[in-house]
């Protein structure tokens, strides 16, 4: 047995990606049952879809501030030292969302779970030193797809458990589910193994000094890949908190008929995970964001003509969900990014994105108040450039060697 318990023959990098895959397997169905929903649990509540757009905005400026804290110490205490215990505390933060008697509570909920998520930066770094850098693309697509296969149970049951109990005690139940989930999981990532080999106490000097040192590598290639990742997440924080409100309180769409919508779009998702990481592998990372961002703006095209119907909206989500920018986005990063800086690095990129989509979030509130369809068409221009952006990020697992020194 080794130090941790587990089979002395098992290799660490391999306990760690299976540790990972499991607990974010176990953590899927849950989550994409409630993500079918959320947005109209606010509304539920007494929210109008301004409260949605002040709600994502909360959450994303927070967890920017919590990574930056993250992923200093994922790069000095360790990656399993601030993920075991802190996924611990989402789950039980994750709680409040089902006591909310109505929507003003759900932004103390917010604020904690997002706090919480400041262990995520050391989820990549922990990935990224567990995996070979030729199997990034595929290996991260693997564990996605993993997840995202039992993740596809979430949208038809919340479907279900809506049509059964309806729609604000279904999510009430789905939230407690999942807080017991995580508490679990967070259980479980006690048992992986530090890739961190020197390790310091934290310090606040050494902190600022850590970081301006990681702003040193922000430069050239991996600048522009964060500046077009960080465009396309604002403009998916724009609009994507406003999809299920669009389909069910503007088009006319049934709660139900939108459950088996995300189911679809979930299946399609999924089917396109291990597509989208051989491709990053073997044609390229930008190339394969690019595509991914293009099929994306035709969708929310779609959704902008969209006079109502259920085909017309199943396949504006279906062009939505076709390719997944995901495997090669991690991928690319974690090809320029030297391991000392992962955590750092992981931190100042969801600093820079939170911080951005944030706003982003809350101005797609306000101008979805002015304009439903208005707001889906913005989404679809603003992915013009960011996948004319992609097409010029020329990165691959070559670059390891480079960046490793």
């Amino acid at each position: 047995m080794d130090r941790l318990g587990g089979p002395a023959s098992m290799d660490p990098r391999r306990r760690n990606v299976l540790i990972l895959g499991v607990t974010w397997a176990l953590m899927a169905p849950m989550s994409s049952a409630i993500g079918v929903y959320s947005s109209l649990y606010v509304m539920e509540l007494g929210g109008s879809p301004l409260a949605v757009g002040l709600l994502s905005m909360i959450g994303s400026v927070t967890m920017a501030f919590s990574r930056l804290i993250g992923g200093y110490l994922a790069d000095s205490v360790g990656r399993k030292t601030i993920m075991a215990p802190m996924t611990v505390v989402y789950g039980l933060a994750t709680a409040l969302y089902a006591v909310a008697e109505d929507w003003t509570w759900l932004i103390p909920a917010s604020f904690l779970t997002s706090l919480a998520l400041m262990y995520q930066p050391s989820v990549p770094a922990l990935l990224a030193d567990s995996l070979p850098p030729e199997q990034r693309g595929r290996g991260l697509s693997l564990l996605g797809t993993v997840s995202s296969v039992l993740g596809l149970a979430g949208p038809p049951v919340a479907a279900a458990m809506v049509a059964l109990v309806g729609l604000l005690r279904a999510v009430r139940l789905m939230y407690w589910i999942q807080a017991a989930v995580l508490i679990a999981c967070g259980v479980a990532r006690f048992f992986l193994v530090e890739t961190l080999s020197e390790r310091s106490r934290p310090s606040l000097g050494e902190a600022l000094r850590g970081y301006l040192d990681s702003l040193r590598i922000l430069r050239e290639r991996l600048g522009w890949l964060i500046a077009v990742t960080t465009a396309s997440q604002c403009v998916y924080s724009a609009a994507g908190p406003f999809i299920q409100v669009y389909a069910v309180k503007f088009l006319g769409l049934s709660p139900e008929e939108w459950g088996l919508i995300a189911t679809v779009s979930s299946v399609v998702n999924t089917a396109t995970l291990l597509p989208s990481g051989y491709l990053a592998d073997r044609v390229g990372r930008g190339q394969t964001m690019a595509l991914a961002y293009f099929t994306a703006l035709l969708g929310f095209a779609a959704l902008s003509a969209s006079q109502g119907g259920f085909w017309w909206i199943l396949a504006s989500m279906v062009l939505l969900n076709a390719v997944s920018s995901w495997p090669p986005s991690f991928a690319a990063v974690a090809d320029l990014t030297p391991t000392a800086h992962r955590g750092r690095m992981s931190a100042i990129t969801g600093f820079i994105r939170g911080t951005l989509s944030g706003p982003s979030s809350l101005a797609g509130g306000v101008l979805y108040e002015v304009s439903p369809r208005g707001l889906m068409a913005f989404a679809s221009l603003a992915l013009v450039p960011v996948a004319l952006g992609a097409l010029k990020i020329r990165v691959g697992p070559s670059e390891e060697k480079e960046v490793e020194g």
